[in-house]
């Protein structure tokens, strides 16, 4: 199964235009502007923990992926069986 971004990426990648209002373009723009502190907190710790390589900095990086996981991560559920 593909992420949320994956789908939103492909349906940009089908329809790129600049000058479409709406659509992917929107959508994949919006869900990254929401996310931006989610994204600033992956990057902190994944800065950390190649500088440290320690427990706690590990522990916070696996925090970040975490809340990144319903944009990254595999869609399951209500969309699971459906054709893409």
């Amino acid at each position: 199964m593909r992420s949320l971004f994956d789908e939103l990426t492909a349906k940009l990648a089908e329809d790129p235009r600049l000058t479409k209002r709406g659509g992917p373009r929107v959508d994949l723009s919006v869900m990254l502007f929401n996310a931006r502190d989610s994204v600033r907190a992956l990057w902190l710790a994944a800065e950390r923990y190649g500088r440290t390589r320690d427990e706690a900095a590990l522990g916070e990086l696996a925090r970040a992926v975490e809340q990144l996981r319903p944009i990254f991560g595999e869609r399951i559920g209500a969309c699971e069986g459906r054709e893409r």
